[in-house]
């Protein structure tokens, strides 16, 4: 992501009280008016549901998805399909127009020789990271067997010439970047431990650029496997999903909310999106409403409010 974000929290834009005593509409015009302290308002370009739909079927939702993020606005959305004849995965962009979303097509920077996947958009809507198989600067042509993690900024034509994060990168496989508004990147990794054993782990911005990436504690990383991490905006919450003990099924959704600077025991996000079957790849809607995330290779969504989760509210997503 972009090294430059606008720092802080909605928190900083006003006072509870003065919110208490306003009208709504007032309080409507005071949240326009905050320019620089919160990002414009997004409206919700999702259908209203009380239960899991699947999004956008045959358009978005094929049966070769997941992984998704949207621009500044919520209305393109950019995801990972996979191609059934070449195994390789590529970020797809679909942007909605008179309330549907248009036929996907690669973004600009997808090439045929490697795979681009896990995309994840910055707050401030300028930056695209992702992971890649494409090989690194100076090295020999080809695709890589691992993923690294990769980044591209938003241009008048699309996304810039990916650039590779070296400091995040190891000799194992990187996935799921996810970044909050003070630059901390989050991703999840194998690199201490058997292939297909993830961790998650976090790098701070520095005066000089990223920290030392640092494995996140127990109550996070409680095992086997805990992948694919999503962090809200203010960097106080975190999405992902986990093959720990007690889910529902192969791999159950799970929050975790950091109190100070220790991140607290996960909540399974419950039976409305956990089952039997494998659900991955947790992320919030710009507006903060909706949760997206997949199941059997499509991508599904559903409100935060009938989650029965009370800290997961719209506010800590914006």
């Amino acid at each position: 992501m972009r090294s430059t974000h606008s720092a802080g929290s909605s928190s900083r834009c006003g006072s509870r009280k003065l919110e208490q005593r306003l009208p709504a509409a007032l309080m409507l015009l005071l949240f326009l008016g905050l320019a620089g302290c919160s990002h414009p308002l997004v409206q919700s370009t999702l259908p209203v549901a009380d239960t899991v739909q699947v999004l956008s079927p045959g358009i978005i939702s094929t049966g070769r998805e997941f992984a998704a993020t949207f621009l500044l606005d919520g209305r393109t959305i950019l995801f990972t399909r996979s191609d059934s004849v070449t195994r390789r995965v590529h970020i797809f962009s679909s942007r909605q127009s008179d309330g549907h979303w248009q036929s996907a097509a690669p973004v600009n920077f997808s090439g045929e020789g490697w795979s681009d996947l896990d995309p994840s958009v910055s707050p401030d809507g300028r930056r695209l990271y992702f992971v890649s198989t494409r090989p690194r600067p100076h090295a020999e042509a080809g695709a890589r067997s691992d993923m690294e993690i990769w980044y591209a900024d938003k241009t008048d034509s699309g996304w810039s010439e990916p650039q590779w994060l070296e400091v995040l990168g190891s000799s194992a496989k990187e996935g799921s970047p996810t970044v909050d508004r003070d630059g901390t990147v989050c991703f999840f990794s194998d690199r201490d431990g058997p292939p297909g054993s993830n961790a998650i782990f976090c790098s701070t911005r520095t005066g000089s650029g990223l920290s030392r990436p640092a494995r996140l504690n127990a109550q996070v990383n409680a095992g086997p496997s805990d992948t694919s991490p999503f962090l809200a905006p203010d960097g106080r919450t975190l999405l992902f999903y986990s093959t720990r003990a007690g889910g529902a099924g192969q791999a159950d959704l799970y929050a975790s909310f950091k109190t100070g600077s220790e991140w607290g025991a996960a909540i399974n996000l419950g039976p409305q999106v956990n089952t039997a079957a494998f659900e991955y790849n947790p992320v919030i809607s710009r507006d903060g409403s909706t949760l997206i995330f997949g199941r059997n290779r499509q991508l599904l969504f559903i409100p935060l409010r009938t989650l029965g989760v009370p800290a997961l509210t719209p506010g800590r997503f914006r």
